[in-house]
């Protein structure tokens, strides 16, 4: 009898398979990409598949999906665009956005505030009309993976806030269409997360014909649903990283990015170069470090913008910056001056949020959950305890919690994750650092604004 269940996430460097039994054993599978596109996208599932016995995925009972967004494929007349969600483009169009439409107006139409995040559908729906001629459809990974699997291109509307109304309604704003010049035609068709939308056809993935695919969401919230967050705040790992809370109630006057989640709100910033920043460490230092003889010998501090940053400051173009380097600096404290960076980023954004209510825990998830220098600090500085997952990865198991929610095997979401979201381990903050960590933050607060207009004379030089 089919009860497998096969979760598939399309990240920015990889795509992730998870297959799921209801015996409570899995099969996790990453398959990195070989080129650029949705052609090295596809190549890379297939790949991924086949290191999956075919035995088990002839077990298979549903698909479900999530991928990363505001990455856009523009299919024009003649050819093929793609438009990274770390690209810079669209940020003159947010400014003009914004300028056009008031938060009320926003409200209104989206059921949240729009953030000052350049790769929402609005601004770069605006820039590709402006770009590109002859524009046929436009669409995000997740609905082009769609499409290859099931003929339907279909999304949801989570993965196109911003411009879907999120009152429960399945379509996007007719008036914000109207302003950005794009036909409802031109993109998905929304459907629910648990909806059906199709099932696998045709010869790309004929060992996974006639099973059912599930719509799914994007990957931040496939990855709150996979840690199963309530009372506590959250803390997504990955190629950025994502911190905040899960509210009843929607914040209309804030920079941070607040709208629905699900039956619920969800409140919160993002980073845009904490992955990367690991990386730069990883590759150049260590990979852990001890805080208590770091801290000893006065390290540097480090500001991790190296691919620009998100929340608080919203500069795409800032720069990751070493301050205070002296003679006792070895490989130790370089690496541990970054990941302090990273968690100190966190903070910041934290402070923006201004939560009154204690949590009770910082639930934290993705690759950078097992470092355990970063779960300390983070402990340490927050003071809560950090709370680690058995699976590291939520996002896919998010995708497959979605897909066994709308193929019946549980009644819905919660209920899915009390059964499959397990904690691993509980770091507990000792206080011994916390009064000198904040006073480093302090001084990392004053790093980016002292330094914005040197980054900007900098960049004239090379331009």
């Amino acid at each position: 009898m089919k009860r497998s269940i096969l979760g598939i996430d399309l990240g920015t460097s990889s795509v992730k398979l998870l297959l799921w039994n209801p015996d409570g054993t899995s099969e996790k599978i990453r398959e990195g990409y070989e080129g650029e596109g949705c052609e090295a996208w596809v190549k890379a599932l297939k790949r991924a598949c086949q290191r999956i016995d075919k035995e088990k995925l002839g077990h298979v009972e549903a698909v479900g999906l999530t991928s990363q967004v505001g990455t856009y494929i523009v299919e024009c007349e003649k050819d093929r665009h793609i438009i990274s969600w770390s690209d810079g483009a669209g940020k003159e169009e947010l400014v003009q956005a914004k300028r056009d439409f008031t938060q009320d107006e926003f409200l209104k139409e989206i059921h949240m505030p729009h953030p000052d995040i350049i790769s929402y559908p609005v601004p770069r729906l605006l820039y590709i009309t402006k770009h590109f001629e002859n524009v046929k459809r436009i669409c995000q990974p997740k609905d082009y993976f769609c499409e290859v699997l099931t003929g339907n291109r279909v999304s949801d509307p989570f993965s196109w806030r911003g411009l879907a109304v999120l009152d429960g309604r399945l379509m996007y704003s007719e008036k914000l269409l109207a302003y950005i010049g794009v036909k409802a035609e031109q993109l998905p068709k929304l459907q629910l997360p648990v909806s059906c939308a199709g099932k696998v056809s045709g010869e790309e993935f004929d060992f996974l014909n006639g099973v059912p695919v599930y719509v799914g969401c994007n990957d931040f919230f496939a990855g709150l649903l996979g840690a199963g967050i309530k009372n506590s705040i959250f803390d997504i790992t990955g190629t950025s990283e994502h911190i905040g809370v899960i509210t009843q109630t929607l914040n209309k006057d804030t920079t941070m990015v607040n709208g629905p989640y699900f039956k619920d709100h969800v409140y919160y910033g993002g980073t845009a170069s904490s992955g990367v920043s690991m990386n730069f460490c990883m590759e150049n230092f260590m990979t852990e470090a001890e805080i208590e003889r770091c801290l000893e010998k006065d390290p540097p501090l480090f500001l991790p913008y190296l691919n620009g940053e998100r929340a608080p400051i919203w500069d795409a173009k800032a720069q990751g910056v070493y301050l205070g380097i002296n003679g006792q600096c070895g490989r130790e404290e370089m690496a541990y001056a970054v990941m302090e960076g990273i968690v100190f980023s966190l903070y910041h954004i934290y402070e923006h949020l201004n939560i009154e209510e204690k949590k009770d825990a910082m639930i934290v998830t993705g690759g950078a959950a097992q470092n355990q220098t970063l779960n300390r600090l983070k402990a340490e500085l927050f003071d809560l305890p950090v709370k680690t997952l058995k699976e590291k990865d939520t996002t896919v198991l998010g995708a497959v919690m979605i897909a066994a929610v709308g193929t019946g095997i549980f009644e819905n979401l919660d209920t899915a994750a009390e059964e499959l979201c397990e904690m691993e381990a509980v770091i507990e903050p000792c206080g011994q650092f916390r009064e000198m960590l904040l006073k480093r933050f302090e001084i990392y607060k004053k790093l980016y604004p002292s330094l914005q207009s040197l980054f900007i004379e900098k960049r004239r030089i090379s331009e």
